[in-house]
């Protein structure tokens, strides 16, 4: 995904806001907790375009906010 450090970036903004951690993350939408742990914290691998959109719909957000600057 282009814009992936930009929509990761955003969802930690979000988790944090919401006191959310990436387990939680992951029960909520389906990803294995490692591949969150790799694509949302240690940023080992970009960020794909399916796990933007599953993050954005757990965490109440749409994709375009995530991935804007």
């Amino acid at each position: 995904m282009g814009n992936s450090e930009t929509a990761v970036s955003n969802i930690t903004r979000l988790m944090e806001q919401q006191e959310r951690s990436i387990a939680w993350l992951s029960r909520n939408t389906g990803i294995p907790y490692k591949r969150l742990l790799a694509e949302v914290k240690n940023q080992t691998r970009p960020m794909s375009l399916e796990t933007a959109l599953q993050c954005a719909d757990a965490l109440g957000a749409d994709l375009p906010a995530l991935v804007a600057a």
